[in-house]
C-alpha cells in the first residue's frame, strides 16, 4: 500500500500554493498518496487582520528577498500576477474536499481549487463557483451542495488560532512524515524526511545468502542487475540525468546488497555520469566503459578504490594517473579478451551495472551469467527510451533464453533472478 503523507493546508495561503507542487513532487518520486487537511487560516468567527504600514526603507539600502520569496525562487514556483481577494474565507472549499474524499477524488479536487483561485482568482467560497470547479471530479453533486450548505463535514476542518495549535499546526502547509512535522520548509528537507522516515522498511534479507562462482573458467563471472519500468524503460527523465527515483530505498538497498557479493561494478560512461558525483560503490574495483573517454574523472566512484577503464586500441583520450587502462579491440570493445584481462586483475565476480548499450554489448557475447531485474509499478513509454538492454536486435532462432531462479514481491515492486 502507498505511504499516506498528512498535509494541514489552507488554499488562500500563498506557501501552501508552494506546497501544491511540494506534495506532487512527493507523489511523482516516492508514490505517495496526499491526505489534504483542511486548516483554514481566517475562519467566519476571526476578523480580518488590520492593514499594517511598513517602516520606510532608506534609499541606499539594497532590497532583500523575503522568506517566501526565497523558497517561490528555490522551488521554481512563481505566484500569477492576477487580481485575487486577499480576504478570502475558504471554509466552503474544505467542506467541498471532505466530500470529494467520500468518492476517492480529494487529490484532483484539491487541484482544481488551487487553480482557480491562484491561477484565475475565482471565488473559492462560493458554492456555485466550486459546483462549477468540482463538475466532472465529484460524481455527487447535489450531495456536495448539501455537505456545503449544512456544514457537514465542520468537524473535521481545523480553524485557527488555538484549535489548529493544539494538533501542532503553527503554519500551514505542515507535512507530517513518521515523526517530523515540516512547515514552509523547501522541497529539499522535506525529501530528505522522507527518505528518513522509510529507511526502517527497506531492508530486507533478499539475496543475504547468495554466493556466486568463483571461478568458471579465464574470466569473471557476470551478473547484471538493473530496475526498470513495468514497460521495461531504465530511465525516468532524460538519458543524461539520475534515476534514483526509479526505484524504491528497497532497490536500493538490494543494490548495495549484491554490490558486496562481487569484486567490481563495472558501468557504461553514460551512465556513470548520469550517476551523479557521489555514488561510491561496495567494491574495490571500479570499472567505466567508454571509447570517448567523457568520464567525470572526479567523481567519488572514479577517485575511491581501483579505477579501470576498458576501452578500445582506437581510443585517443589520457586518463589521469593512477587509473588502470585496458584496451581491447579496435572500434569495438573485444569483450571476450576484456574479460580475460579483468580476471588477471583478480576479479573473479563482476557486477554489471549497465546502461542499455554495455549490457547489450556483453549479452550478444554471451557473458553474462545472471541477470538480476527490479520491476518498478511505473510506466515511462517512448519508443526510443533505453531498456534493460539494446543493441542491434537478434534474429528469432538466436533468442537468448534464462531460466527464473527467484522471485520475491516486496511492497510494489517484485525481485527477479535469471540464469543462463
Amino acid at each position: 500500500m502507498p505511504i499516506v503523507i498528512p498535509v494541514a493546508h489552507d488554499f488562500s495561503c500563498p506557501w501552501c500554493w508552494i506546497g501544491l507542487f511540494q506534495a506532487r513532487r512527493l507523489q511523482r518520486e516516492f508514490g505517495v498518496e496526499i491526505e489534504w487537511r483542511g486548516f483554514e487560516l481566517f475562519p467566519e468567527s476571526m476578523p480580518w487582520p488590520e492593514p499594517t504600514i511598513s517602516p520606510k526603507t532608506p534609499e541606499n539600502k539594497p532590497q532583500t528577498p523575503s522568506r517566501l520569496s526565497l523558497l517561490l525562487m528555490a522551488e521554481g514556483v512563481s505566484i500569477p500576477k492576477i487580481d485575487r481577494s486577499s480576504q478570502m474565507r475558504t471554509q466552503n472549499a474544505h467542506q467541498a474536499v471532505e466530500f470529494a474524499k467520500t468518492e476517492g477524488k480529494s487529490d484532483q479536487l484539491v487541484e482544481v481549487i488551487y487553480k482557480a483561485y491562484w491561477e484565475r482568482g475565482e471565488d473559492i467560497n462560493s458554492v456555485e463557483v466550486l459546483e462549477r470547479l468540482a463538475h466532472g471530479v465529484v460524481k455527487n453533486l447535489s450531495g456536495m451542495t448539501e455537505a456545503i450548505e449544512s456544514n457537514k463535514f465542520d468537524d473535521q476542518v481545523v480553524n485557527f488560532d488555538q484549535p489548529a495549535y493544539d494538533l501542532g499546526v503553527y503554519n500551514v502547509p505542515t507535512f507530517f512524515i513518521g515523526d517530523a512535522r515540516l512547515a514552509e520548509q523547501p522541497y529539499g528537507v522535506i525529501r530528505k524526511a522522507m527518505v528518513a522516515s522509510q529507511k526502517p522498511s527497506t531492508e530486507t534479507d533478499l539475496y543475504q545468502d547468495i554466493e556466486f562462482p568463483s571461478f568458471i573458467g579465464n574470466r569473471p563471472y557476470v551478473f547484471a542487475n538493473m530496475v526498470s519500468t513495468i514497460d521495461g524503460k531504465i530511465i525516468t527523465g532524460e538519458r543524461d540525468e539520475q534515476v534514483g527515483d526509479l526505484g524504491s530505498p528497497t532497490d536500493h538497498f538490494v543494490m548495495r546488497r549484491l554490490e558486496t557479493k562481487a569484486d567490481a561494478v563495472m558501468v557504461g560512461s553514460s551512465s556513470l555520469r548520469a550517476a551523479g558525483n557521489q555514488w561510491n560503490p561496495k567494491t574495490e574495483f571500479r570499472i567505466v566503459v567508454s571509447v570517448s573517454g567523457n568520464i567525470p574523472w572526479e567523481s567519488s566512484y572514479m577517485l575511491n578504490g581501483k579505477p579501470i577503464v576498458v576501452t578500445t586500441t582506437n581510443a585517443t583520450f589520457e586518463p589521469p594517473e593512477g587509473v588502470i587502462v585496458l584496451r581491447s579491440g579496435a572500434n569495438e570493445v573485444d569483450w571476450t579478451s576484456a574479460l580475460v584481462e579483468l580476471k588477471k586483475l583478480g576479479i573473479d565476480v563482476l557486477n554489471l551495472l549497465g546502461g542499455s548499450e554495455t549490457n547489450a554489448s556483453l549479452l550478444k557475447e554471451n557473458l553474462v551469467d545472471e541477470l538480476f531485474l527490479t520491476l518498478a509499478p511505473k510506466i515511462k513509454l517512448g519508443s526510443v527510451t533505453p531498456t534493460y538492454a539494446g543493441g542491434e536486435p537478434l534474429a528469432r532462432e538466436e533468442v537468448m533464453k534464462f531460466k527464473l531462479l527467484s522471485c520475491v514481491a516486496i511492497g510494489e515492486e517484485v525481485f527477479l533472478r535469471y540464469g543462463r
